[in-house]
């Protein structure tokens, strides 16, 4: 009863999302950096700040006894064991460049287990859904049901890599290019995961990500027919380094060269 509450609040939070994004786009954009050092950008801006509060404001309405734990706010602990995670945008850096592909991020929780959640794209007008069993991109009033692709070339596979460029990135690089040449390093932040949902790609590797990050992200694909583990095949509800892919086969080949 309680899941069917919160998956009917979710269908219904990206136009009150959508109506804070119009009315206040026109806004100054204020950015400030999280981290004091010159060379590392790490941004939020007076938008993240405002989107957190709305959602923040509309879970406190309909669940005051959940807990919410919120990228730019204090975690609010309950007794219960429901909790909203919140990424107001995931995708700061395209936000600011004005590039379409930020979205903002709720999942929810029961215990230690992400068991909804949704993905909105103001600028795109589309929003991702999964109801704890199956997945939908809702886009133009359409709910088109989501499924990955379950074909198991590994050569052909289009993989998303994204994470700092170290010596450890050049190391995987290398590694992945001997039996694929179709890794792209880009991120779309979690418009990638979506697309993988979809379909249209296959594999999304990336590292030091938050629980804010991928609550939203794991029903989602999960619910697809997709896997989303870390790198040592763990629970990703917690982040870290985070391989998620569209079939069981290909995620163990990744996997296998993700800790060779």
């Amino acid at each position: 009863m309680e899941n069917m509450k919160a998956i009917n609040f979710l269908y219904k939070l990206p136009i009150k999302l959508n109506n804070f994004y119009k009315t206040n786009s026109k806004k100054k954009l204020i950015i400030k950096n999280k981290f004091h050092k010159k060379n590392i950008l790490n941004p939020v801006t007076n938008f993240d700040k405002g989107f957190e509060k709305v959602i923040r404001k509309n879970i406190s309405k309909f669940f005051s006894k959940d807990g919410i734990i919120g990228e730019e706010f204090k975690e609010k602990k309950t007794k219960n064991k429901n909790k909203w995670i919140i990424d107001p945008i995931d995708g700061t850096k395209a936000f600011i460049a004005d590039l379409p592909t930020w979205s903002n991020l709720i999942g929810y929780l029961e215990g230690n287990k992400a068991i909804i959640g949704m993905a909105n794209f103001p600028q795109l007008k589309k929003y991702y859904i999964s109801d704890g069993k199956n997945s939908y991109v809702i886009e133009s009033r359409k709910k088109i049901k989501l499924r990955t692709n379950k074909k198991n070339n590994f050569k052909k596979a289009r993989v998303l890599l994204n994470f700092h460029k170290g010596n450890r990135f050049k190391q995987l690089l290398k590694k992945l290019n001997k039996v694929n040449k179709n890794i792209s390093s880009i991120t779309l932040d979690a418009l990638s995961y979506c697309l993988l949902a979809e379909g249209k790609i296959d594999a999304v590797i990336e590292a030091d990500l938050k629980i804010y990050d991928v609550a939203a992200i794991i029903p989602i694909v999960t619910n697809a027919g997709g896997f989303i583990t870390t790198w040592n095949n763990n629970n990703a509800i917690k982040g870290g380094n985070i391989l998620a892919t569209s079939n069981k086969k290909l995620h163990y080949k990744l996997l296998k060269i993700l800790r060779s």
